[in-house]
């Protein structure tokens, strides 16, 4: 087993104690967030829902006084990250995995020693990113709230992840991108209730999480449900031109640029079905 620190600093947490509810929200955050890395780094399975559920071993071992700690365990599972990994790091695979999730979440790059492109399978961090987001979001609840700067890492490696004021705001900042792009993309789910769903960019290589927007016609809600339900009625391992559409979109980006969630004004089965000129968003 591997521990993992949380350590928290500054205003009350100096003086070994913590506002209960801040805090206790904030390894609530924390722990969802990291379950989902440990999920995905013992099975290759990227989960967003029922956090619960999964079982991954992670453990709330100790509460540690001083500057006041959360010790926290969990299983190396290195039989599947193997497969993409080659050397060991210090405190082991799925931390420098961990590590790299939460430095990319709150805008402070990977420093690790995973490379983008051959840790995991393509599109497969970004998703992580994605859903692990709203609980790291969450994890920074104590910070300003009873601690100034909370402080992660395992024994052994100089490498820290810091959740301070500065991540906090990054997390809490959106940017309107309204320019106006139309890309191909596999619809991989669609909940009609809400108007959302999940799309695979075919380029890129990432998927989204989406918003069909009100203004968008008849005729994009029908391609987009039609791909939807091709993509769940598929036969194992298949993949088809049914299950794609062309998407006409703008986006809500991160601060750094990087594309947190599109807005669909409109779908159709092919680009020659986009008219530009209807679809364009108005500046004024």
């Amino acid at each position: 087993m591997s521990n993992l620190i949380v350590k928290l600093e500054g205003e009350a947490a100096d003086e070994g104690t913590v506002p209960a509810f801040a805090a206790l929200e904030s390894m609530e955050g924390f722990a969802q967030a990291v379950s989902v890395i440990l999920h995905y780094a013992e099975t290759g399975e990227v989960r967003r829902r029922r956090i619960k559920e999964l079982n991954a071993e992670l453990s709330l071992v100790a509460t540690r006084e001083g500057s006041f700690e959360f010790l926290f365990s969990y299983p190396e599972y290195a039989e599947f990250m193997a497969g993409f990994i080659g050397n060991a790091v210090a405190g082991g695979i799925t931390w420098d995995l961990i590590k790299r999730v939460f430095l990319s979440a709150t805008g402070q790059g990977g420093r690790s020693e995973i490379d983008d492109d051959k840790s995991i399978p393509a599109g497969d961090f970004g998703a992580l990113v994605q859903a692990t987001e709203a609980a790291i979001r969450k994890s920074h609840n104590v910070v300003n709230h009873g601690s100034s700067n909370v402080t992660i890492f395992v024994n052994g490696d100089s490498n820290t992840i810091n959740l301070n004021s500065e991540t906090k705001a990054y997390m809490h900042e959106s940017v309107f991108n309204d320019e106006a792009r139309s890309q191909r993309f596999l619809v991989t789910s669609f909940d009609g209730r809400n108007r959302t769903g999940r799309m695979f960019d075919l380029e890129a290589e990432q998927a989204y999480t989406f918003e069909l927007l009100n203004e968008a016609d008849r005729e994009s809600l029908e391609t987009i449900v039609a791909a939807a339900s091709a993509f769940a009625l598929r036969e194992k391992g298949r993949f088809g031109a049914d299950m794609e559409v062309v998407a006409k979109f703008s986006s809500i980006d991160a601060p750094d640029g990087r594309t947190k969630r599109l807005k669909v004004m409109a779908a159709r089965k092919d680009y020659s079905g986009l008219n530009e000129d209807d679809f364009l968003i108005d500046d004024e």
